[in-house]
């Protein structure tokens, strides 16, 4: 990765969008050689600190069309934008949240959650109503029942502390200023307990407190307080309230309220039940109104990505690639399988059929999806030109 002025995630977001705009100045665009339109910020969890430095690390790495993809909120939108204009870096737009199939959930059928049966993660790709009051008001329901959980595993973290080592442990501040608007998740809270043990005989209490030596590197010791206390059978997990996942159907309405494109990200290598036969699990999103998929490259393989590949462009449908980073590690933001020539033209049409898209909804036109969110006809071949024509708009300015 490349060095990262630290102005770039200062507190103040005028002073981030200037240093972007300064270095632009000093540092010529490097060549073009992938897309990314599925990165979490700061606004829900990241290795990034801000929107900013996500994008100036897109350009300097050679993204060409670069996403943003946080769970549960929106909030991160206007500053992700600012930013990639300042760097000339065409932007989308999208959310991921989780959804509950409640008969997949009965017959034990696991989907993109190999933990779960019937929880299915779900991105609404492309958001061009980012204001809906409809759509608003669910996403802060969801995040408030996120915030009950995150606070009820803190009262057990803190219990634990108390008990093994006669501590406080960390309080919610020190959870909930990591994210710009407090939308926590489990990893907020095993970062918090990460710094917390930090500032203090940072070895002897971290195996007190979470069972094993640490490893010397603070992602991986994140990743273990996580593993170690917040997961399910641990110490310190709280069971999800059912209503804290909506339906299927309720969380594709959310995305077309939003003006997105609903969007199922396949899990990858090691396959579960409904992803095991891809053309089968594609006759089940269609059955269920979904007509999109995402992949995330690094977690496949070539013959993986080659076959979900082909089984949408048999349906005509656009697939689209990134990296996630919804972890503490920093890691590139191009992908092997996602700059490798036999599969990077799919993905490319993907990311441009996603700006189309966004530019024929600003527009007032119809963009990939009728109103009732099925696949228009010609919708795909629509963006696919709409956002060539951006691309190429955003290129020579």
């Amino acid at each position: 990765m490349h060095d990262i002025d630290p102005q770039l995630y200062a507190d103040d977001a005028d002073q981030r969008l200037a240093t972007l705009k300064r270095l632009r100045l000093m540092t010529p665009r490097p060549e073009l050689l992938g897309t990314n339109t599925h990165v979490h910020t700061n606004y829900s969890f990241s290795a990034f600190r801000s929107p900013a430095e996500a994008a100036w690390l897109a350009y300097v790495s050679g993204v060409e069309i670069f996403g943003i993809n946080d769970h549960y909120t929106v909030d991160g939108h206007p500053e992700f934008a600012d930013s990639c204009a300042a760097l000339g870096l065409p932007a989308t737009f999208s959310i991921e949240s989780v959804a509950m199939d409640r008969e997949a959930e009965q017959s034990g059928l696991l989907l993109n959650d190999p933990g779960n049966p019937g929880r299915i993660y779900l991105c609404g790709k492309g958001v061009t109503k980012r204001r809906d009051p409809a759509a608003t008001a669910m996403l802060a329901t969801l995040r408030s029942h996120q915030e009950d959980r995150n606070r009820a595993m803190l009262d057990k973290l803190r219990q634990r502390f108390a008990q093994v080592l006669e501590e406080t442990g960390p309080d919610w501040e020190a959870v909930a200023s990591q994210t710009p608007l407090g939308n926590t998740t489990e990893r907020h809270l095993a970062r918090a307990v990460f710094d917390y043990l930090q500032a203090g005989n940072y070895t002897p209490r971290f195996l007190a407190i979470v069972g094993d030596n640490p490893s010397g590197d603070p992602a991986k010791d994140q990743n273990t307080i996580r593993s170690n206390l917040l997961k399910a059978g641990k110490p310190c997990y709280v069971t999800e309230a059912p209503e804290a996942y909506p339906s299927l159907g309720g969380l594709r309405q959310l995305y077309l309220q939003l003006g997105a494109i609903p969007t199922y990200p396949v899990l990858g290598n090691p396959l579960t039940g409904a992803e095991e036969d891809i053309d089968a699990l594609c006759d089940r999103l269609e059955a269920w109104g979904i007509q999109a998929l995402e992949l995330i490259p690094s977690r496949n393989t070539d013959d993986r990505v080659a076959a979900v590949l082909a089984a949408a462009q048999k349906r005509n449908w656009p697939v689209f690639d990134g990296t996630e980073h919804n972890t503490p590690v920093l890691e590139p933001l191009l992908t092997r399988w996602g700059s490798d020539p036999r599969f990077r033209p799919v993905f490319r049409e993907g990311a441009l059929v996603l700006l189309g898209h966004q530019v024929l909804r600003a527009a007032g036109e119809p963009g990939y999806l009728d109103d009732q969110g099925k696949a228009l006809p010609d919708g795909r071949e629509r963006c696919l030109a709409a956002g060539l024509s951006e691309l190429n708009r955003q290129q020579a300015a």
